[in-house]
């Protein structure tokens, strides 16, 4: 496995023309607007925030599909906007039940965040997806019990997903080579964009019906 860094190593066969990677860029761009049809139905300031964290990374998850710029900095920003996303649901769900992380969620929450910063300035990609994805995930078994029970269910499918998506992740860091030696024109990064659409499609449905 060589070094795998976003984006320039997505498995995905980098075009010389105006966009590097039209489909992964033409998936994230469906998944953008999905998020922003949502974002037109919202009406308090916690779930907006929440959604235009959504946006935010979506689109700019798009851009870079669509040019790669030099270095890390596209790496850096995705980042940034991961935690604006885990944020921005913290305060989604402390102001929805009224409930502020106990001591122990909380010490626990900032291990993770050093042990993800470690990872991103030393560590392969697949590290630091995992600890934002735990940051992800710790907020919502934390705060399960203030998801109405028709709702449940949806904490699973993500759940389901994020594991797909990181096993995706790292079968494009060992096998991309092979991959796109045997099927060049196969955009298998796709396959992560499409689940990444159907998570954000059931983050937003969800988060949207929660008062």
């Amino acid at each position: 496995m060589k070094s795998y860094t976003f984006p320039f190593n997505t498995c995905e066969k980098n075009q010389k023309n105006v966009i590097a990677q039209p489909y992964s860029t033409f998936i994230n761009l469906t998944t953008s607007i999905i998020i922003f049809y949502f974002l037109l139905q919202v009406k308090d300031f916690k779930t907006c925030l929440l959604f235009v964290s959504f946006l935010l990374f979506e689109l700019f998850h798009t851009f870079s599909h669509c040019v790669h710029i030099p270095g890390s900095i596209q790496v850096n920003v995705t980042h940034m906007l991961s935690y604006f996303i885990n944020f921005s649901l913290l305060y989604f769900f402390y102001k929805t039940s009224n409930i502020f992380p106990g001591k122990v969620f909380l010490i626990f929450y900032l291990i993770v965040i050093i042990i993800d910063i470690y990872s991103l300035f030393n560590l392969e990609l697949i590290y630091y997806l995992f600890t934002q994805a735990l940051l992800f995930l710790s907020i919502l078994f934390y705060y399960k019990n203030q998801i109405p029970k028709n709702l449940i269910n949806n904490i699973y499918y993500l759940l389901l997903l994020v594991l797909l998506i990181i096993i995706s992740f790292i079968n494009e860091m060992y096998n991309c080579n092979y991959l796109l030696e045997k099927y060049p024109n196969i955009p298998f990064h796709s396959i992560i964009e499409i689940l990444g659409c159907i998570l954000f499609f059931i983050m937003c449905s969800t988060f949207l019906q929660i008062k």
